[in-house]
């Protein structure tokens, strides 16, 4: 990641940041009852942050952190270690990001699943990689290697 991009990512995070805590000053003038399940909320987003950058796969990571905090992209982590192509990886969701602007849900179980509600970009996935497809939706698998 170039020093623009990262600076941009930053940029991002601390906007969203700004939000949260205003959204806590908000809860605790307003709401202060539902204070704990706002911590809660953000604690768990956090704790998927940390799941992420875990997998030591720090391109698809930022990718994916960026992505998420513009609301363009939600994900789960249900592993521990990942043995994908970083960069490839990294690669194929900024092309499918720039392609398309229907939700997309990224899974790291034992590979890679990206679900896409919109078009994909012909160019993103290859054939073997199709896992499902619908008029609404498309799924995609990588494997360990791909």
């Amino acid at each position: 990641m170039d020093s623009q991009a990262t600076l941009k990512l930053l940029s991002t995070v601390r906007h969203e940041w700004m939000n949260r805590l205003q959204m806590i000053s908000l809860y605790a003038a307003l709401e202060p009852d539902r204070l704990e399940e706002l911590y809660e909320r953000y604690r768990q987003h956090a704790d998927e942050e940390s799941a992420l950058v875990r997998l030591n796969m720090p391109a698809t990571s930022l990718v994916i952190i960026q992505a998420n905090w513009e609301g363009r992209l939600t994900y789960k982590v249900s592993t521990d270690r990942a043995s994908l192509d970083d960069a490839r990886v990294a690669d194929k969701l900024v092309r499918l990001l720039s392609g398309t602007d229907g939700p997309i849900h990224v899974t790291f179980t034992d590979g890679l699943a990206v679900r896409v509600f919109g078009n994909v970009p012909e160019d993103v996935f290859t054939s073997d990689e199709v896992h499902e497809q619908t008029v609404e939706c498309s799924t995609f698998r990588l494997k360990g290697g791909n």
